[in-house]
């Protein structure tokens, strides 16, 4: 969320008729369902470009723009990215007289007449197109069929025709294409594939914890924020806080079985679900640090302790790592979104993952659990080698997250971590002295205390903290809980323009909510 804001704040049955015939039974008026626009693109010319030149016109693009959105790209561009990988191509799809679409796609049902109107007759219009003067057998819709999502209007294809993605593009009833698994060679690093999976090599130094009753560990940069004082009025009783993240460790009892454990058990609750492969749990245990140090129990058995010890906590695993390059993670956490905008219970959702380049599915799925109520806290960015230039990264980018970033106990940004002028709230997560010192959560096993860093981890602190605010008093609207985060934060007369509000207070914004 931008500081202007926080301010204030299937079955498919296909007829032989012509789709594009019929009528919006909704508005009254005769006319094409398809319709094309005034100003219609001819098909590129010439073959496709070579991975090594698509990524140079993608990362020039980046460069130059400090961002990328696959609308400011040419149409042999785009249909050049659909080559490579997975082939799947994402189209989001509206009535051709639609206006304002993502502030309200949450109320939309497009099982209605005249968005699956619209949904049936581009159906129809790709198979004919695919079709056409094409000997053989005909292509069908299980042929190119990735997702027909049941609750967005969007459609993900295996599109590779360039007459196809022309005519496509062409139409007023597209809100979009993109390649939703383009990913660029350059950034094949090797260390991804298990980004943020890997625990920490640092043995734990004893000034970075202190025991707490009944015999839980309190992280040292909790003090930071104070929110030990915060919970002499706040432990986040009757919120529950969402996580969408790479997975959970099937031996940590404490995100599990044990989740009540210590002055944790009031009788909240854990549930875990999946949008991503078949399983919550994995080897990647991303998503056990981040839960542990938004909701871990305070705990009785020498583990650390989370923010809101006693709020609940419904996990999601949407993602394989926390680098969202693959087509199957944007739909997967997009998904989450969805069904995590449609749970009553959660009231906030922490995503510690992301990708630098903007993908609108991702962002239809933020509108929609934003739409729903939810207060959406994302990590602005942790570095690789070729990411360390960039600013903040999608989805903690878009207007309606708020966006965390990580700092040094000085002030200055953390060693991996990003900022920039989409920056909203900080979080004091790494010594000044040792980066490897971070803040700490619980281990995929076991009770030792371990290091966790990045503003991964400070997205999950600060969605910790919204919950201890928020759990004040239950009643209160998304927007005065933030307004008691910003207006208490450390820079709350004069954001910065990296770190926006900066540093929460999390004491005093629990006194705000009291006083409201």
């Amino acid at each position: 969320m931008r500081r202007s804001t926080l301010l204030f704040l299937s079955v498919v049955v296909l007829s032989g008729c012509r789709r594009e015939e019929l009528t919006d039974a909704t508005s009254g008026e005769q006319g094409p369902i398809l319709q094309e626009r005034s100003n219609p693109a001819p098909v590129p010319d010439g073959d496709a470009y070579s991975q090594e030149a698509l990524d140079a016109i993608v990362i020039r693009t980046l460069e130059e723009r400090n961002d990328f959105h696959w609308e400011w790209i040419d149409l042999r561009t785009l249909w050049s990215a659909v080559q490579y990988n997975d082939h799947s191509l994402a189209i989001g799809y509206q009535p051709a007289n639609a206006v304002g679409i993502d502030d309200v796609i949450h109320t939309i049902d497009i099982r209605s007449s005249a968005w699956k109107a619209v949904h049936d007759a581009l159906l129809d219009r790709i198979l004919r197109e695919l079709n056409k003067d094409k000997p053989g057998r005909a292509i069908t819709l299980d042929d190119i069929l990735v997702e027909d999502d049941p609750v967005l209007p969007i459609l993900t294809l295996r599109i590779t025709d360039k007459r196809v993605i022309t005519m496509l593009h062409n139409l007023s009833n597209v809100r979009y294409l993109e390649p939703l698994d383009y990913w660029p060679a350059i950034a094949e690093d090797p260390s991804r594939s298990s980004s943020g999976c890997g625990g920490s090599t640092e043995g734990l130094n004893a000034a970075d914890v202190s025991t707490i009753s009944p015999n839980a560990r309190l992280p040292w940069n909790f003090n930071n924020h104070n929110i030990p004082s915060a919970w002499n009025n706040a432990q986040g009783s009757g919120i529950t806080i969402g996580v969408i993240d790479a997975g959970i460790s099937s031996s940590q009892p404490l995100i599990g079985s044990d989740f009540n454990n210590g002055e944790s058990n009031v009788g909240r609750s854990f549930t875990s679900a999946y949008t991503f492969s078949n399983s919550a749990y994995s080897t990647c245990t991303h998503g056990t640090s981040m839960a542990g140090q938004a909701v871990g129990p305070r705990n009785a058995n020498g583990a650390t302790c989370g923010v809101a010890f006693k709020s609940g906590l419904h996990f999601i695993r949407g993602c394989e790592d926390v680098v969202l390059n693959l087509s199957s993670e944007r739909t997967a956490v997009k998904n989450a979104l969805v069904q995590m905008g449609n749970n009553n219970t959660i009231r906030v959702i922490s995503m510690s993952i992301g990708t630098p380049f903007s993908s609108s599915v991702l962002t239809d799925g933020v509108n929609y659990a934003y739409g729903k109520g939810k207060m959406i806290m994302a990590a602005a960015g942790t570095s690789f080698s070729w990411t360390s230039w960039w600013g903040v990264i999608y989805p903690a980018a878009l207007s309606k997250c708020v966006a965390v970033t990580g700092v040094k106990e000085n002030g200055s940004k953390c060693s991996s971590c990003h900022d920039g002028s989409q920056v909203d709230l900080t979080i004091c997560m790494e010594r000044s002295t040792n980066s490897n010192r971070n803040s700490l959560s619980l281990p995929p096993s076991g009770t030792s205390p371990t290091y966790i860093g990045g503003s991964s981890s400070a997205t999950a602190t600060a969605a910790g903290i919204a919950a201890l605010v928020w759990s004040v008093n239950t009643v209160r609207s998304r927007e005065q809980v933030l307004q008691c985060l910003t207006s208490t934060a450390q820079f709350a007369n004069g954001p910065s323009g990296s770190k926006g509000y900066g540093n929460i207070n999390a004491a005093a914004a629990v006194n705000c909510a009291l006083s409201q």
